[in-house]
């Protein structure tokens, strides 16, 4: 047997001489002990046919034939480089042999998942990087930076596998290597290197270092070198199977249960060769998977949610406790208690009958607030003997033949969801998306949402297999575990420390959980799940076990099963070469959030959709939002948080936030005050959480709905800041939320932090992250090496900290600590209760100073929810030599006034200034200027401004008397 590799020139030419000698030895750990390879023998031929390059291997059998592994060997490959544009290098190995019988088993499609392309001019002598390969003795490649020579990226040494249900390749690392991403997971956000990421999406909640609702297969290596600069680079690897990452101390494996290597290098180079966590992270986005969608200008604003709204009543209520408390609230979301038996696009006419329940939505809308509904991915199918149990919308949808399918009947999968025997959609077929277009139209001609929220997504299934055939006419049934509100499902969990505040109600709901559980089982509620052991399967030839892979992922669930708690991997979808979930589980939630956007858009066409999917692929922050899942109410939950947002920023989805005050479990007065505050900060700012737990809306404690209002105070005054971060997201592919060793790369000592980080440039936040304290520490980053920090409320410039130093603040109850870094420009509108008011209030600049008496940064305005706008304006800000400047660009009409200017780190009070706008000088009389603890205020600026603060360019200088 042999097999050999076609290299495929499809930019430039790749030298082919001189292969590179390997130090491939005997008994690699390529499969974790299970299985020991050898070497091969290889000879090397050269050739050219239709101006292809090819490469032959042959490969001496192993003794027992070949690996065989964890799947069947793939005999023939093809190797494609490609020098896409200067900074990125793409490097594909796929089957020869490719037809519609077996092309989705192996190729993504770009119909799916966006595929980088070549720019049409790059070529390998003007590209950041360079390829080295070699065939002896098999095998293998290395990426470097063409400029250092720096290898990013190395498999000499290591055996690359390819079998039909298993790949692996692994690359050598320095000496404690820092590396980052690899979303979904809730880890530290430095990964570390003894770690093991595994994807196969799965609804488990957020459980701690095991598989989540995303699969994000990129990382960034950030290293730091003595005497020269940081540098930094990316690795893509586009695949939807179910997979794994192996950080271990000097190397990385990565691992795929099937498809192809189609690897994208990123060398994080800018023009000037220099290279930056920042610049290759956008990179990744601005080329391989596309920038964020923009979001609405209203969905910055608070968002309140719960699973145990029991009727319009109680929502009602809910949006008149904020008002009374005087807090901000945007936007009310509905969990499934708005649905007949939880069924999608219905109404539970009892509880949310659709006349009441629209005039209540209306009154939102009314009063420039909103409403997002759930929508479950699961379509509930009727009983088919019980006429009473009729549902249209899965009625339509299998007159269009559009559901995915079960290979054992033919007909359609029926699987589990909260309603009961269910199915779902095949979304590689248009009839899919023409029946949740109208679906959707349909459902918001009776309830006026305004954005929808998508659950279930991965997709979720609450049993094994298909496991509705024959059983359909005993629907609806009840899920095969207790739902909260069930008997016996009270929860009595509480946050760490709980017990130090509250000693009389920890000990109460102690023993009651105690009786509850001595309750349960002597009276289950539910019959006891039975199980069935499935031991590992062994590769046969021809043949791919599909719901049982020889090689097992370590995902979270039973028995690590791919069955449980999902579609089942052999479900077949209706495409010409039936292809299978086993191919397509992880992109779901990418499918049905796309679906969504574009139903959204036939319902409000020109306007942004808003969408927020629990499940994600990369290229998902195109279409759609996300939030963090089913964390909990503990202090743990909310530390993690921070290093899950911050991987969402790196994948491309910065509208991000979790479940404030914690999913499931019962919070407390003092988890809810600081996760209040902390959230302020997330792009998504969203409270909700289960009805087995307590209400925890901000206004029933006084000292929550206290530090709530002041942290949304800074919040909404920051509202332009936030949009404008995110047009440089949606437009450069920058990040929101930011790490401090992203802004501060020098500085090794930051290399771990997430328990700070920086909201965009400009604004350093510094959260209380444990109980029972009245303070918090941090570092500020380039103290001492130029950068210069003010205290946001204050004002005051922080002095008399060394570099690295771990400060102690003051952190009262409902204080969060925030702080301005010098040379930046902040424009503010003041805080009201709705976006809407607060956009239309007056507009102030605070500058703050740098080391050199400088500042600048910029503004985008548009009209806040146009797909394409009509009108936009940026503004740019420089501050230099004791004199603002406002360039003006766009023809969009901001029309509240420009009120005030603030200054801070001014070394002398001015004595007067002058001020011209649009060309024309202004009589300063009106302007009150004062100065104080180094901070100018000016004051009275309305008078000059009032058709809008933007109208033209505002020149602000600040005057002295000259000194003899």
């Amino acid at each position: 047997m042999h097999t050999y590799l076609a290299l495929t020139l499809l930019a430039a030419p790749l030298a082919l001489g001189n292969p590179t000698q390997s130090n491939t030895g005997a008994g690699t750990d390529a499969y974790n002990n299970v299985y020991s390879t050898e070497p091969s023998e290889v000879s090397r031929l050269q050739g050219q046919q239709h101006g292809q390059q090819r490469v032959g291997v042959h490969r001496r059998p192993y003794q027992s034939g070949f690996c065989a592994a964890f799947g069947n060997d793939i005999a023939d490959l093809v190797l494609e480089v490609q020098y896409q544009t200067k900074e990125r290098l793409n490097l594909k190995v796929y089957p020869k042999y490719l037809g519609a019988s077996n092309e989705t088993r192996y190729i993504l499609s770009p119909d799916l998942v966006p595929q980088p392309e070549w720019d049409g001019t790059m070529t390998a002598s003007s590209s950041d990087l360079s390829l080295k390969w070699s065939n002896d003795p098999s095998f293998q490649f290395e990426v470097s930076g063409s400029s250092n020579g720096e290898v990013l990226f190395s498999t000499y040494g290591y055996v690359m596998v390819y079998e039909d249900q298993f790949l692996e390749i692994k690359t050598r690392m320095v000496e404690d290597y820092t590396i980052y991403n690899l979303a979904e997971n809730t880890h530290d956000f430095l990964l570390g290197n003894n770690y093991t990421q595994t994807f196969h999406n799965v609804d488990a909640g957020n459980t701690i270092d095991g598989n989540e609702y995303g699969v994000h297969p990129f990382y960034q290596e950030t290293r730091y070198h003595s005497g020269t600069s940081t540098t930094s680079h990316g690795v893509y690897a586009r695949n939807a199977h179910g997979q794994e990452w192996l950080l271990r101390p000097d190397s990385v494996t990565y691992r795929t249960l099937g498809g192809s290597f189609d690897m994208y290098f990123l060398s994080g180079e800018k023009e000037d060769g220099s290279s930056s966590a920042l610049h290759t992270i956008a990179q990744y986005q601005t080329g391989c998977i596309g920038t964020p969608s923009m979001q609405q200008f209203w969905t910055f604003g608070f968002h309140q949610s719960r699973w145990g709204y029991q009727n319009i009543s109680v929502v009602e209520a809910v949006v008149k406790g904020y008002k009374d408390a005087n807090i901000p609230l945007e936007c009310m979301w509905n969990d499934l208690d708005i649905y007949e038996l939880y069924k999608d696009f219905t109404n539970a006419e009892n509880t949310y009958p659709a006349g009441p329940f629209r005039a209540w939505i209306e009154s939102l809308h009314a009063n420039n607030q909103y409403y997002v509904p759930i929508i479950d991915s699961n379509i509930y199918t009727p009983n088919p003997d019980n006429a009473s149990d009729a549902y249209p919308p899965w009625q339509r949808a299998a007159e269009l033949q559009t559901f995915i399918r079960d290979p054992t009947t033919g007909g359609f999968y029926y699987g589990d969801g909260w309603a009961g025997f269910s199915s779902w959609a095949d979304w590689l077929l248009p009839s899919s998306q023409m029946w949740w277009t109208k679906e959707t139209l349909a459902y918001h001609s009776v309830i006026p949402f305004d954005g929808i929220w998508i659950d279930l997504c991965e997709a979720s299934s609450f049993c094994v297999g298909s496991c509705g055939n024959g059983r359909l006419d005993e629907n609806p049934i009840h899920p095969p575990f207790t739902l909260p509100g069930d008997p016996l499902t009270d929860d009595y969990t509480y946050p760490e420390q709980f017990n130090a505040t509250n000693a009389t109600e920890a000990s109460s709901a102690a023993s009651a959980s105690s009786s509850q559980a001595s309750a349960a089982s002597a009276h289950p509620v539910l019959p006891p799940a039975t199980t069935k052991t499935q031991g590992r399967t062994k590769p046969t030839p021809g043949v791919r076990n599909l719901n049982f892979p020889p090689y097992v992922l370590n995902s979270v669930q039973a028995g690590h099963s791919l069955l449980k708690g999902a579609i089942a991997p052999n479900a077949t979808h209706n495409d010409a070469s039936n292809t299978t979930e086993y191919e397509l589980h992880n992109l779901f939630g990418l499918q049905i959030s796309n679906a969504t956007y574009h139903a959204l858009l036939e319902i409000f066409p020109g306007r942004r959709p808003f969408t927020v999917g629990r499940s994600t692929f990369a290229s998902s922050g195109r279409t759609t939002s996300h939030w963090g899942g089913d964390n909990t109410s503990t202090w743990g939950s909310m530390f993690l948080s921070l290093a899950q947002a911050l991987t969402m920023m790196m994948s491309g989805i910065p509208m991000f936030g979790a479940d404030t005050c914690g999913f499931s479990g019962n919070t407390d007065f003092e988890l809810r005050s600081r996760w209040m505050e902390l959230s302020a900060f997330f792009p998504f700012y969203r409270n909700h959480n289960i009805k087995a737990s307590i209400s925890q809306e901000a206004y029933r404690w006084s000292s929550v709905a206290e530090a709530s209002r002041r942290a949304m105070g800074v919040r909404y005054s920051l509202l332009n800041y936030m949009y404008t971060l995110f047009y440089h997201a949606h437009t450069q592919g920058e990040t929101v939320m930011r790490a401090l060793a992203w802004e501060f790369p020098e500085d090794q000592t930051l290399a771990g932090t997430f328990s700070q980080f920086m909201l965009g440039p400009c604004l350093l936040v510094t959260p209380v992250l444990e109980p029972l304290v009245d303070h918090v520490q941090g570092v500020f980053p380039g103290i001492g090496k130029g950068t210069r920090w003010y205290d946001w409320y204050s004002l005051e410039e922080v002095t008399g900290v060394q570099p690295q130093e771990n400060v102690t603040l003051s952190a009262p109850l409902e204080h969060i600590n925030v702080h301005v870094r010098g040379g930046s420009v902040l424009t503010l509108q003041e805080p009201t209760l709705t976006t809407a008011a607060t956009r239309n209030s007056s507009y102030s600049i605070l500058v703050a100073l740098d080391d050199n008496g400088e500042a600048e940064e910029d503004l985008y305005l548009d009209d806040g929810y146009s797909l394409v706008p009509n009108a936009t304006k940026i503004v740019t800000f420089s501050y230099s030599d004791s004199c603002l400047k406002t360039s003006v660009n766009g023809t969009y009409h901001a029309t509240p006034p420009l009120a005030n200017i603030t200054i801070a780190g001014v070394s002398r009070g001015p004595t007067g200034l002058s001020l011209m706008i649009a060309g024309q000088e202004c009589e300063v009389g009106p302007v009150v200027l004062s100065y104080v603890g180094s901070t100018v205020r000016i004051t009275g600026l309305e008078t000059f401004t009032g058709e809008g603060a933007w109208q033209g360019d505002v020149e602000l200088t600040l005057t002295y008397y000259s000194r003899s």
